[in-house]
């Protein structure tokens, strides 16, 4: 079983950032307003609860993310010119933290990056796009999957709409009462 002791502390260091990285990257790709700000503060505090809840039976999940259940949820403020930079640096740090991973236990390197990308995901569903085929914005969509993807993910696609005034949704809904043949 992986612990803090395994890693430098310049390794410790990128594995605590790049947990969060993937969810701060999906946030500065679809800058919203203060209110779904909030919401994906108020998502990704109690995502991190969860993930306590569930993982937090292993060592190295109590070390990262501590007893209180509590890790590092900033909003981070970006002008324009910014927001691409931002994402590649964040994209980078989830590429470093899972090489540094690959060290570990290979049980505890799948976990880290499944919370990882649930982090991304978590913050991308706060805010969900109503009214579209994807749960989440286009933009979202892809700096998901460059974090999938720099967890090894290469299948990854981001999540579905379940919202029945989706249209692929509301097609299918048509299509099974007979009206779209």
């Amino acid at each position: 079983m992986t612990t803090k002791a395994d890693f430098t502390a310049e390794e410790w260091d990128a594995l605590r950032r790049g947990l969060v990285a993937g969810e701060e990257a999906v946030r500065a790709a679809a800058p919203h307003g203060w209110f779904n700000r909030f919401k994906e503060s108020r998502a990704l505090k109690r995502e991190w609860k969860s993930i306590l809840e569930r993982y937090g039976h292993t060592l190295l999940a109590q070390d990262l993310i501590g007893a209180e259940g509590q890790a590092p949820i900033e909003s981070v403020q970006l002008e324009q010119d910014q927001i691409g930079p931002f994402i590649d640096k964040s994209v980078e740090a989830c590429k470093a933290a899972a090489a540094i991973m690959a060290k570990a236990d290979p049980h505890d390197a799948e976990l880290y990056a499944d919370v990882a990308i649930e982090l991304a995901e978590t913050a991308a569903l706060a805010a969900q796009e109503r009214g579209q085929d994807t749960a989440v914005s286009a933009a979202e969509g892809v700096v998901l999957r460059r974090v999938a993807h720099a967890f090894g993910r290469s299948e990854y696609e981001p999540p579905k709409n379940t919202d029945p005034r989706s249209s692929a949704n509301f097609a299918q809904d048509a299509s099974r009462r007979g009206e779209y043949e």
